[in-house]
């Protein structure tokens, strides 16, 4: 009973971080194209650079060489990676949420019932026949 009430709440949180709400834009479409495609003021947006940093931040600029925001200003050419937050995902995500975890009880509930029906006797046709002690 304890492990699989550990393997239900193991999968449900895996489901919950299996998605992420991230999408990977191409830099180099992002260099041809103002504003990059997904990305628009206020976007949350990951970016790593050449030189291997990162930074996370809402997009408050946007134009031709770059994007920027609280951390600072970057331009395309020195990122090597662009993710922007997805946001009909996040959507999808968070009404999916409340569906995983009625899912949970109602299975928990459901092996509890049959957990604890020990005294559950079936019998056709007619009265069933008492144990004797």
């Amino acid at each position: 009973m304890i492990f699989l009430r550990n393997y239900l709440l193991a999968l449900l949180f895996f489901n919950l971080a299996a998605c992420s709400p991230m999408q990977t834009v191409s830099v180099e479409e992002a260099m041809n194209s103002s504003p990059p495609r997904g990305v628009d003021y206020g976007s949350m947006v990951v970016i790593k650079t050449l030189d291997k940093r990162s930074a996370k931040f809402r997009v408050t600029v946007i134009n031709a060489d770059g994007l920027g925001g609280t951390s600072g200003f970057y331009r395309y050419e020195n990122m090597s990676t662009l993710k922007v937050e997805n946001q009909q995902e996040k959507k999808n995500k968070e009404n999916n949420v409340a569906s995983y975890i009625l899912a949970a009880i109602g299975v928990v509930a459901l092996v509890f019932l049959v957990g604890s029906a020990d005294s559950v006797r079936v019998c056709s046709p007619g009265p069933c026949p008492e144990p004797s002690p």
